[in-house]
């Protein structure tokens, strides 16, 4: 590692040195464009105010809307935009280049004006009717340079209150206020993103790295509750991202060249008239080569792709098209001389994978006086495919083959009507099909003994939605008041046809107390589907089961309540509490858990045969501040304590009184960043984490130690008589980031070191149990116990690694 280091630090010292040595004298200063548009019709607002923050420069717009301001410094910027009769908007923050101009178009809604008050809502922290709570803002400059991140959409997400980052897992599950990493709906531009990370598991979240490429994003607005109706419902939260437009006057590229993969970015109008334009991106990932040369026992790659076409038909209509893919495959190392032991226990049960997948989808916009039209229609599809074979031998029988395909054709047309006699209107409806096919070769290990399991399982479902909400304002806007109904069904079932017993009834409300205090709450209830790899499950470990009989929608009750307080338009303290009371969870028939709360190491999560009776509950309370532009500095303050519970089955398979912890249920986490920009465009961001201990469940040694048993998973079994009763250390670490960027005519170069866990912390984990090997490679038998193996017990620890990753961008 001592050696890959110094290789860091020539890079460091190199890049500096290429920048000043360029012959071009630097510029620093942009161009920024945009449009300034009614929200109600759609229509250009003539003489509205747009104002750089921070800086005298501004511009009115003109006849047809449009404002250009040069001059504008390089780096991020914010726009104020005002005009007579609207309300105020500050917008999300922006990057300003000298390699293309920067587009930002914004909308204003128009606001109830007295004689002798101004009503004005800029801040970026402004909060919706339909969500005043629970719901964060995060612009470009928060995407770009939160440390630790590494430019990962899923890893800036885990900066938000009540977000748990699983210390254990190196994976990218986003777990939300005590909820699993499956209950989480993503979107870009609208449409549905079943699949948001590389090497994800199925049936669940996760993955290692983003497929989203944060470079295309314009604003993120992430949910932890009182999701829009429009959105289908996740139980935790929701991720609402919309990219940027392509730029209209012409080609602009970007080269990005990290340490763990290199990406080339297109941004250029493809029309004449600049008003069809394209944005896009593909990387490469070549972690393998990374991983070889530090002795993992995996090696994977991927690839991804993302683009969006969008084209101004007129002043009203917009229309345009979006993908989103990626390629993904790991290897075992097999390759590596004397492996330590901790190695050699991953490559005995880890598989190989290949796995594929996107998403394709277009959207029409349509503005009227009043009111917008979205309609959307999109295909997603996965592929995943795991096999391994017996010692990792190919010419010995499999152990575990799977190739699990599902796929979805979704369309969704919304109306928002923003002016009915002081109410505001939006409905819509939505269907489409989806689709699932699994061959699953399995050993497993059971009551009944080591068996195969076979599943083969093919099926189609029909799917149905609809949502509305009305929206109204009181006692001159202090009072805003949202009751909403949403509905879904699908055709799997009987239990799940009837979309009227999935209701999901929502009620927010939020009261102004003072010109910068703020009360709000939100009740809703909101149901989930099980996943496909639950619903396909048709295995022979429950000979004559039906999962068809015993499936349901997942539901929670959420009740959330808030108090804000914003000193000044940017910055923003918040304090909510919340209390989530799931029913119908699906619980496992082979153990009496909710399929949901598999360990970390899962690659697939829920084929298992299952009935929807699960119950559990969560509970806990938010702290957060947010600056924006305290002395320069973006300031970022969260704490969250919080419980998470499941109800202990019975015997009839029935939830009783008594809670056991869920596999996430930390307790507390705290988190604190401030990203700060110096002079000479220096930026030099730390974030500082902590979470509590990690439950985890104690393992069986005795039947760990069973050959049969061991031999059919080459994992230890959990004793779950002691279901999470053990817990991990407390877990903290500091993560670095420096970012350095030159502005020349036309083109620009920057760099960026990103250390996550700079002061090496580790702690004791849970310690891997496995048989000892022998110097033939082989399982050593218990000279004292016949059929059984001879254990041994490895220290693990979570943290202990300093990853730091450098990269260099050119952007023209």
């Amino acid at each position: 590692m001592m050696g890959l280091w110094k290789y860091y630090w020539m890079l460091l010292l190199a890049v500096p040195i290429a920048g000043y040595s360029q012959a071009v004298r630097p510029v620093s200063s942009g161009i920024v464009r945009g449009e300034v548009k009614d929200k109600n019709s759609g229509l250009p607002l003539t003489g509205a105010l747009v104002l750089v923050v921070n800086d005298t420069l501004r511009q009115q717009t003109g006849t047809d809307g449009r404002y250009e301001i040069k001059g504008v410094p390089t780096g991020y910027n914010t726009l104020y935009v005002d005009a007579e009769g609207y309300s105020g908007v500050l917008t999300e923050s922006f990057l300003v280049t000298t390699s293309a101009p920067t587009l930002v178009n914004v909308e204003l809604e128009k606001r109830m004006v007295t004689v002798g008050e101004v009503v004005v809502s800029a801040s970026p922290f402004r909060p919706t009717t339909e969500s005043p709570v629970s719901m964060r803002r995060i612009g470009t400059e928060e995407i770009d340079l939160t440390p630790g991140a590494n430019r990962d959409i899923s890893k800036v997400v885990q900066s938000a209150p009540g977000v748990l980052s699983v210390p254990t897992a190196n994976r990218n599950d986003v777990l939300v206020r005590g909820g699993g990493a499956n209950e989480n709906r993503y979107y870009l531009d609208g449409i549905e993103i079943p699949v948001l990370n590389h090497f994800a598991v199925q049936g669940g979240s996760g993955g290692n790295a983003s497929l989203v490429n944060p470079e295309l994003l314009k604003s993120v607005n992430f949910y932890t509750g009182a999701f829009p109706a429009q959105f289908s419902n996740g139980l935790s939260s929701v991720m609402d991202m919309q990219m940027r437009s392509g730029n209209p006057d012409r080609f602009h590229g970007k080269l990005i060249l990290g340490a763990s993969d290199v990406g080339l970015n297109v941004d250029t109008p493809i029309s004449s008239n600049g008003k069809t334009t394209l944005t896009g991106s593909f990387r490469r990932s070549y972690l393998q080569m990374l991983f070889k040369v530090l002795k993992l026992p995996f090696l994977p790659t991927y690839n991804d792709y993302q683009f969006k076409v969008n084209s101004k038909l007129s002043d009203r209509d917009e229309l345009y098209v979006i993908g989103l893919g990626s390629f993904d495959k790991n290897r075992l190392n097999l390759s590596m001389k004397d492996p330590e032991e901790d190695r050699k226990y991953i490559l005995g049960y880890l598989p190989e994978n290949n796995q594929i997948s996107y998403v394709f989808g277009a959207g029409y916009l349509h503005s009227f006086t009043g009111g917008r039209l979205q309609v959307t229609a999109s295909r997603d599809y996965l592929k995943n495919q795991l096999c391994k074979y017996e010692n990792n031998d190919e010419a010995l029988p499999k152990t575990l083959d799977i190739d699990s395909r599902e796929g979805n054709y979704r369309v969704r047309a919304a109306v928002s009507l923003w002016d009915l006699n002081g109410f505001r209107l939006q409905a819509g409806v939505g269907g489409g099909t989806g689709s699932y096919r699994n061959e699953t070769f399995r050993q497993v290990y059971t009551a009944e003994g080591s068996q195969e399991d076979r599943s083969s399982s093919r099926f189609t479902v029909g799917r149905y939605e609809f949502f509305a909400t009305l929206s109204r304002d009181f006692f001159r806007e202090r009072l805003s008041v949202l009751a909403g109904l949403r509905a879904d069904g699908m055709t799997y079932s009987d239990l799940t046809s009837n979309p009227f017993r999935q209701l999901s009834p929502r009620v927010s409300l939020s009261y102004k107390l003072f010109r910068k205090w703020r009360l709000s709450a939100s009740v809703a209830r909101y149901h989930q589907e099980p996943s496909y790899t639950t619903m396909g499950y048709n295995g022979n470990l429950i000979p004559g089961y039906n999962q068809k009989e015993g499936l349901r929608y997942m539901a929670v009750n959420q009740y959330i309540a808030g108090v804000n307080f914003s000193p000044t338009p940017q910055s923003d303290f918040k304090l909510e509490g919340f209390y989530k009371q799931y029913s119908r969870l699906p619980v496992s028939l082979l153990d009496s858990l909710p399929v949901s709360t598999g360990d970390f190491a899962d690659y697939i999560v829920g084929d298992v045969p299952a009935k929807s009776v699960g119950k559990g509950r969560a509970y806990g309370g938010e702290f957060s501040y947010r600056n924006l532009n305290l002395y320069n500095t973006v300031v970022n303050l969260a704490y969250t304590f919080f419980v998470s519970q499941v109800n202990k089955m019975d015997g009839e398979l029935r939830p009783t009184s008594h809670y056991l912890s869920s596999s996430w249920n930390v307790g507390h986490i705290f988190n604190v960043s401030a990203i700060h920009k110096f002079g000479a465009n220096w930026t030099v961001g730390a974030k500082w984490y902590l979470s509590g201990g990690v439950p985890y469940t104690p393992y069986d040694e005795t039947l760990s130690s069973f050959t049969s048993a061991w031999d059919a998973r080459r994992r230890p079994y959990p004793d779950n008589t002691r279901y999470n009763g053990m817990k991990m250390p407390v877990y903290h670490q500091l993560d670095l980031r420096i970012d350095k960027v030159w502005y020349f005519n036309k083109w620009r170069l920057g760099f960026y070191l990103d250390i996550q866990n700079l002061y090496n912390y580790k702690a004791a984990g849970q310690e891997i149990l496995m048989p000892e090997i022998g110097a033939d490679g082989q399982y050593v038998p218990d000279p004292n116990k016949p059929g059984y193996y001879k254990m041994q017990h490895i220290a693990h620890d979570i943290g202990g690694t300093i990853l730091p990753t450098l990269g260099i961008t050119i952007e023209m």
